[in-house]
């Protein structure tokens, strides 16, 4: 609303001062009054739908508890992803999230979702990071070797605190993850699915080894 008001200010002090500069070489009139004032009224409407829409957009593509990307912008993103020769999909999930709303509710399961996205915005150095709903998390990392992006995510894994520390349960909330990179023709869909699959291995894996 601040934005609005000033916006009109600029307005009104703009058409004044185009009103004198008229009036200055002799050309002000009924018509040319009505003709500027039509023009400005047309821009303050240009200007102040743009101040209006770009929050609604901003919701539209964010996921509100996080503020991570949400799926809607991941789909709008895809077609460009798929013009890279090569890109890389992490798939995350967090170990015993559903037990965490069951032993202390969902406003817990909301922090603990916050704090799980503020470990993975430590992607947003070489990709892009998304919630795709729930407790599942994908970042998409263009042009990175295997070799590279492998080794980037063990150093960073090993270095993520138990999310749920703070609670003292008996159970741990951990990341499992899954990696996939795009090979020939293989669709973004495809990539994200087997990734997704790599993800559930580890986590039966460490399910297992409890």
């Amino acid at each position: 609303m601040k934005r609005l008001v000033i916006l009109q200010t600029i307005g009104c002090i703009t058409f004044t001062c185009i009103m004198i500069a008229l009036h200055t070489f002799g050309i002000s009139n009924t018509l040319s009054a009505i003709i500027v004032y039509w023009i400005m009224g047309v821009m303050n409407i240009v200007n102040a739908s743009n101040l209006l829409m770009k929050p609604l957009e901003k919701i539209g593509i964010h996921d509100k508890l996080t503020g991570c990307h949400n799926r809607v912008r991941l789909e709008t993103r895809i077609p460009e992803y798929e013009k890279h020769n090569t890109y890389a999909i992490l798939f995350f999930d967090i170990n015993n999230f559903k037990k965490v709303n069951d032993t202390h509710g969902h406003d817990i399961g909301d922090k603990l979702l916050i704090n799980a996205s503020d470990q993975l915005r430590f992607w947003f150095s070489y990709g892009d990071l998304y919630r795709l709903g729930g407790d599942e998390f994908i970042v998409v990392v263009p042009n990175m070797g295997k070799l590279e992006l492998e080794k980037l995510v063990n150093n960073w894994y090993i270095k993520q605190p138990i999310l749920n520390a703070l609670y003292k349960d008996d159970f741990e909330c951990k990341f499992s993850y899954g990696m996939c990179f795009k090979k020939d023709n293989m669709s973004f869909e495809d990539t994200m699915k087997i990734a997704d699959e790599a993800m559930y291995e580890m986590k039966k894996a460490m399910k297992a080894g409890r």
